[in-house]
């Protein structure tokens, strides 16, 4: 049943949303096909910086370089999705300037002119992951290669975003991984949300920046799967009572508690995650049995 909890994650410029079995259906690292795509809203003004994004023949998957590859035959360019519209979807992959001085992986980046103009201060073969909208600020995350048996440190997991939109081209990127019942993510604001699903069954989780709205609470209506407060999880209707959109909030929860769904609607369930990693054994879901 778990593996039909798919819903879509906001992060920033790394998101659309598109897919063939509902909203985020998606393929992911290992091979699954159903489950976690990232997208988001896009927010912004103008097409800002595309002028001063090199241009030429698209000669790589999505665009004129390989983003996990950094190919660019200018050393001071640096591959990048880029996007001609502040719709945060990205058209392509550009070389695009890299800043003097660049900030390191893990550190705060600002973008300019708009989420998705390919122009932040992150170094060569990373992105600026925004988290505030408002000032196009964020953390610099490192561009990974899903292919690699070992893309990221031991913590982080390679996570491919637009994978279902249609002509825009994969961004992988290392994402911490977290607790969902803890949900530990160190970053302000940041929750603790599933990750694509594996051919094996549910996969496990990964930190996200916040949505662009306000959280939604305990059985409300959510688009995205981080529309919902910390330690809730957006699912299917049907598996939530009394839900009237496609998808509402419910909440994570320890299978090994002894009143593991308390307080909530009797007819809910705390449901196995599934997660093919024995780590979440104890996870699961508080949902409608089926």
């Amino acid at each position: 049943m778990l593996d039909r909890i798919f819903s879509v994650a906001c992060l920033g410029a790394l998101a659309a949303c598109a897919g063939s079995s509902g909203p985020g259906a998606s393929t992911n690292t290992t091979g699954g096909s159903s489950g976690t795509a990232t997208t988001a809203a896009g927010t912004g003004s103008d097409t800002g910086g595309a002028a001063s994004a090199s241009t030429g023949d698209d000669d790589g998957p999505g665009g004129e370089c390989i983003l996990w590859e950094q190919d660019c035959p200018d050393p001071t360019q640096k591959c990048m999705p880029w996007s001609l519209a502040d719709d945060r979807v990205p058209d392509t992959t550009k070389c695009c300037p890299e800043v003097p001085m660049p900030k390191q992986v893990g550190s705060d980046c600002t973008i300019q002119d708009y989420d998705g103009s390919c122009l932040d201060d992150c170094e060569r073969g990373s992105v600026c992951v925004q988290d505030d909208p408002e000032t196009l600020s964020g953390v610099c995350g490192a561009l990974c290669d899903v292919q690699d048996p070992a893309p990221c440190p031991p913590d982080q997991t390679c996570k491919p975003f637009f994978e279902n939109v249609p002509g825009a081209p994969v961004v992988p990127i290392c994402m911490d991984q977290c607790d969902p019942l803890l949900q530990d993510c160190i970053r302000p604001g940041w929750s603790c949300i599933p990750d694509s699903p594996t051919a094996s069954g549910m996969s496990g989780f990964l930190c996200a920046p916040p949505p662009p709205g306000q959280r939604v609470p305990m059985f409300g209506a959510c688009a995205l799967a981080n529309d919902c407060e910390p330690g809730l999880v957006c699912v299917p209707a049907d598996l939530v009572p009394g839900c009237n959109f496609l998808f509402c909030c419910t909440s994570y929860c320890d299978q090994t508690g002894p009143d593991p769904c308390p307080g909530h609607d009797p007819s809910l369930a705390c449901v196995d995650w599934q997660a093919p990693n024995p780590k979440w054994d104890h996870v699961g879901v508080c949902v409608i049995p089926t």
